[in-house]
């Protein structure tokens, strides 16, 4: 029996294993290690939006095809009425821009459904709220909330008798025994391959109660506020700072994110603040999907990376899963199509 152990249960982690776990069914043991579950990892401050978000370099033909699997299982969860228990909610989502080169985004297309602001809806916007906007799109998207789905696919994944262990791993040679090693690591990438060109992009966000509010709203620049609404409250944003390594949270980012979220959506002034969250974005110049052969000792240690998501771990993780129990799969010399 192959033997696979899988780095990390957040939103890249545990959709791998499943993926794994299908990809080879009883071919293979699958074991995450792991010294973060939900509700402590990165992906669990997150709004669970559905829109590929500072990817950098990623080449758009995978961001589409990565995008595309994700969104195609999240709607079949959805049609199959599991969007309770998977934290899923179907809503219109709106995006405005004050880039002067601002064009829609390529990925657009893969949505359910959009349409492009006309001219006249940019004036109507621009009188309401005193900016400069250069365009603007809507679609129908999903928010998969992390605080919901990890759980599901936790159980899921030990249901199909795949073992936790709750343990930090510090470097490779610790995982030595087993066949192939999937490393999805997140920022901790950044010492344990180790890869300097991963670097913490740190977001702030606030969950407030806003039961009235059905829709997404963003602003499509940096940093720019977004409103998004979760089942259980509504997540208010946000920002985007490189290299910064601190959790704690600034009082001068809550003020930009109330401030800037209540100028676009007044009746959020009424709504009581739940908490104040930060978490650290694992940002690198692409996503890395690969096979190293990295000689350990006297053994060649097969290692599946998948890791520098950057803001769209949500977006990309079933899609990237399904790539990355591929490539387990050739590692190991088997052969086949996904099941998944």
């Amino acid at each position: 029996m192959l033997s696979v152990a899988v780095i990390g249960a957040g939103v890249i982690g545990l959709p791998s294993a499943l993926a794994i776990q299908e990809e080879l069914g009883p071919k293979a043991e699958v074991i995450i290690f792991t010294d973060k579950l939900s509700p402590q990892t990165t992906g669990d401050v997150s709004a669970g939006l559905w829109s590929p978000y500072l990817l950098q370099n990623t080449p758009i033909d995978q961001l589409t095809k990565w995008s595309k699997a994700t969104q195609d299982y999240i709607l079949k969860l959805w049609k199959n009425g599991d969007a309770k228990v998977t934290g899923i909610s179907l809503q219109l989502i709106m995006a405005l821009s004050t880039n002067k080169n601002y064009k829609p985004p390529e990925w657009i297309k893969i949505s359910l459904g959009h349409s492009e602001f006309s001219q006249d809806q940019l004036k109507y916007y621009i009188e309401r709220y005193g900016e400069k906007f250069t365009g603007g799109y809507a679609f129908v998207g999903f928010i998969w909330e992390p605080t919901k789905f990890l759980p599901y696919l936790e159980k899921k994944f030990k249901d199909r008798g795949g073992q936790i262990r709750m343990r930090k791993v510090d470097n490779f040679a610790e995982l030595s025994h087993f066949d192939v090693v999937v490393n999805c690591s997140g920022l901790n990438s950044r010492s344990l391959v180790p890869d300097p060109s991963v670097h913490p992009i740190r977001g702030q966000i606030a969950r407030v109660r806003a039961p009235w509010q059905k829709h997404t709203f963003m602003l499509d620049t940096e940093p720019g506020n977004y409103i998004i609404p979760n089942e259980d409250c509504v997540i208010v944003g946000g920002t985007h700072q490189e290299n910064d390594f601190n959790i704690g949270i600034y009082d001068s980012d809550k003020n930009h994110i109330l401030t800037g979220c209540r100028k676009y959506l007044p009746s959020l002034t009424k709504a009581p603040v739940i908490r104040d969250q930060a978490g650290l974005r694992p940002g690198r110049d692409q996503v890395r999907l690969e096979i190293e052969d990295r000689k350990i000792g006297e053994k060649v240690m097969k290692i599946v990376h998948n890791y520098g998501h950057g803001g769209s771990g949500v977006t990309l993780s079933i899609g990237c899963a399904l790539d990355a129990a591929r490539l387990v799969k050739e590692a190991a010399g088997f052969a086949g199509q996904s099941k998944l």
